[in-house]
């Protein structure tokens, strides 16, 4: 379905959803881009706006991809697809709104850095604490330490995405349509399935040849 604003692309939501719904901080803090979630109990329904469509995902298992193009831009795509051959390339568009949400997906990333600098100055002071209330001969005590490995290991899924979004940007590098397709496949069943791994944006530069460039 395609719509030539988003106040017809919320309009068409209405007629779809089959409750209210009001926005989800947590779950939009974890997916990177915001998502309405139905206020029903009972009800596992949701909208997911990913910027250039609204994706409604109903509580039969089904999906509706609400489109949103300005009409310049509909009247465009139209005429472009006329008398074309599909050459197996990814056009502009679709890189560019691939890059958007490896962006996203970057900005989790980020989040998750930060919280686990967080985590690293208070396992320190906790270190300190314990090397402070040592007495010799006394009882041994450890601890293990996870966070600044946690946040190496963030560190490099936002440098994968940033690899990822260069190469997307840059037109001068081959991208096939394929390409493009598996990362969003990718990018939709961790969404569906609410839960982001963090080598997700090595697989994302493993399908884009990143380490051969």
């Amino acid at each position: 379905m395609t719509v030539t604003s988003i106040r017809d692309a919320w309009a068409e939501v209405q007629k779809i959803f089959p409750t209210r719904y009001e926005h989800d901080a947590n779950r939009s803090e974890r997916a990177g881009y915001p998502i309405y979630y139905s206020t029903a109990s009972d009800v596992n329904a949701w909208i997911s706006d990913l910027g250039n469509r609204l994706e409604v995902n109903l509580p039969d298992g089904k999906s509706v991809d609400i489109w949103i193009q300005s009409p310049v831009e509909a009247t465009a795509t139209s005429n472009s697809t006329e008398g074309t051959e599909d050459t197996g390339s990814a056009t502009r568009e679709e890189r560019r709104e691939t890059a958007k949400r490896i962006q996203r997906l970057a900005y989790f990333y980020t989040v998750e850095y930060v919280g686990q600098l967080d985590n690293k100055k208070r396992e320190d002071a906790a270190v300190k604490e314990m090397q402070a209330a040592e007495t010799e001969g006394g009882e041994i005590k450890c601890m293990v330490l996870t966070a600044e490995n946690n946040a190496r290991v963030a560190m490099g899924s936002i440098t994968d995405c940033i690899a990822a979004v260069n190469i997307l940007v840059n037109m001068e590098e081959d991208v096939d349509d394929w390409m493009i397709a598996g990362i969003n496949a990718m990018l939709d069943k961790v969404r569906v399935t609410q839960g982001i791994p963090f080598d997700l944006s090595t697989a994302i530069c493993g399908v884009l040849g990143a380490q051969y460039r």
